[in-house]
């Protein structure tokens, strides 16, 4: 994937109509030793994008910008009958 959405919904007004919010999700490497050395999922969590933003150069220089994110809880075994990792949203700092 090339880019990551986090666009809040636009009210309708008068003939024109509204937009839905899109907050996309997104595999975040959390360990890069891990993903590097492993690959597949180890390493990364699942997050959801809910801003993307730059800092004023006062607050130091970023070459990249920055992402106010929502965790979720770590990707564990695969659900035995799908196959699929069962994820909830974090409801502590420690995920």
């Amino acid at each position: 994937m090339n880019h990551i959405r986090a666009i809040p919904a636009v009210k309708s007004k008068g003939r024109k109509a509204g937009a839905p919010a899109a907050f996309d999700m997104a595999l975040v490497a959390e360990d890069m030793k891990e993903y590097q050395a492993l690959g597949g999922i180890a390493g990364l969590c699942a997050a959801q994008v809910h801003t993307i933003f730059s800092l004023p150069e006062q607050f130091g220089s970023y070459p990249q910008p920055l992402a106010y994110i929502e965790w979720f809880t770590p990707l564990g075994t695969p659900e035995p009958h799908t196959g699929m990792h069962i994820i909830k949203r974090s409801t502590r700092y420690t995920r």
